[in-house]
């Protein structure tokens, strides 16, 4: 990563601050938003530059020199670019009172067709991410008895079928926040998991790649692999992001209706599997 100049930025000391990954479109943009209007100074954290300084500049509105704002350019699944960002984000606010994980990427496909190399490069996305940013946190994080809150998905507790390696490593994600979240309780830094099913969003057509020749049913390309759940609304799983922050909440999971589901799988996962089966793409 080419360095860069670090940002700066003279918010009242005594505001809290957050630092976003994956913070430059989607999920990671609403979420930074939310916290802006709740009165956190934010930094947002993306590899590409031009895209990122365009979210800033939209985040910033009329105020574009807005001093409760930074964007830093990092690779989130570098530790070197993970502790770069948090250094810049220390220089901006002084203090670090929440980091949200949301860099991720999604898959289509049959298990009996993922590929290691798909798998390596999924697992970098989304569980070497969290990994790296909530490393290079802890140490501010345990000043201010922080909060780290992980994106997580409904893919996290269920296993539908065609969603390639994305189901792995969601499940791998989960068993990091849970076993991070009993070994930082200690320190006063607690971690939470959001478990959102499909986001409404601009997603572009068929960005799975689901074709005649990938042998997967049409629906499978449509946003949480065809499962029969309205889409969620971006600013709802931003409003779970925060009720996580503030009233450190260990694991939320949308829509709510889905535990019931998890409850069935607890006793009978035979008939978990049955009405799982009927809920998503065949």
């Amino acid at each position: 990563m080419t360095p860069e100049k670090p940002p700066t930025a003279t918010a009242p000391k005594n505001r809290p601050a957050a630092m976003v990954s994956g913070g430059s479109s989607g999920l990671g943009l609403v979420i930074a938003r939310r916290l802006l209007a709740r009165g956190y100074c934010v930094s947002i954290l993306g590899r590409d530059a031009g895209r990122l300084e365009n979210a800033r500049v939209e985040l910033a509105g009329d105020n574009n020199d807005s001093a409760d704002l930074i964007a830093v350019t990092a690779d989130a699944t570098s530790p070197d670019d993970a502790k770069r960002a948090v250094e810049a984000h220390l220089n901006a606010f002084e203090r670090l009172d929440v980091l949200v994980n949301v860099v991720g990427r999604s898959d289509r496909g049959r298990i009996e067709d993922l590929d290691a190399q798909t798998l390596r490069e999924l697992f970098e996305a989304n569980v070497i991410s969290a990994l790296q940013c909530s490393q290079a946190c802890l140490p501010a994080l345990r000043k201010t008895r922080g909060t780290i809150v992980n994106i997580g998905s409904l893919a996290a507790r269920v296993a539908p079928r065609f969603l390639g390696g994305y189901v792995i490593v969601k499940h791998a994600l989960a068993g990091m926040s849970r076993q991070m979240r009993m070994e930082c309780e200690a320190d006063g830094v607690h971690v939470g998991l959001v478990c959102p099913g499909p986001i409404a969003g601009d997603h572009a057509p068929n960005r799975y790649g689901v074709d005649a020749k990938s042998k997967l049913p049409a629906d499978a390309a449509a946003p949480g692999g065809g499962a029969k759940l309205k889409l969620l609304d971006p600013v709802d799983v931003a409003d779970a992001v925060l009720r996580c922050i503030e009233k450190r909440e260990i694991e939320i999971i949308m829509p709510g209706k889905t535990r019931l589901l998890m409850a069935i799988n607890a006793v009978s996962p035979k008939l978990a599997d049955w009405i799982l089966s009927k809920k998503s793409s065949k």
